[in-house]
């Protein structure tokens, strides 16, 4: 290797850990004790589930969005398929948060529960539900 290349290459590198030095260091990942969930008789782990968060409305009732990932929901999927016309019915530890009719299969993943709760206790229920915060809104691309 050169000696012109090696030194833009030490260069390059105290650059980028001047910047690291520089960035403020990233909240730690809270974790949260989590429960049994079951979705259409289908039981769910909690690392099937991407994101769960509390979802106001604009009449002041707040509902619950669960977001699967891609394996789970087309597991989910699935499962639905042979519960059209039926109640699909979201339970967590073995009581029923939700039981909506189910008029098609739930393709992309995404489960919502009807407005029931507070706020605060709909956050709670759902971070039950993913064991974590729910994810940013904006997750900083453009």
């Amino acid at each position: 290797m050169s000696r012109c290349r090696a030194l833009a290459l030490i260069a390059a590198a105290s650059i980028a850990m001047q910047a690291c030095a520089a960035a403020p260091p990233a909240a730690p990942a809270r974790f949260y004790q989590t429960g049994k969930l079951v979705i259409a008789g289908a039981a769910f782990a909690v690392g099937d589930v991407a994101d769960a968060r509390a979802m106001p409305d604009i009449n002041n009732k707040v509902g619950i969005m669960i977001s699967l990932t891609p394996r789970a929901a087309a597991r989910l999927e699935k499962v639905s398929t042979a519960l059209v016309g039926r109640p699909m019915v979201v339970a967590l530890d073995g009581k029923t948060r939700g039981a909506d009719l189910i008029r098609k299969p739930v393709a992309g993943g995404v489960v919502e529960i009807g407005g029931r709760w507070t706020l605060t206790d709909a956050e709670a229920l759902a971070r039950r539900i993913s064991g974590k915060d729910p994810l940013p809104d904006d997750l900083g691309g453009e």
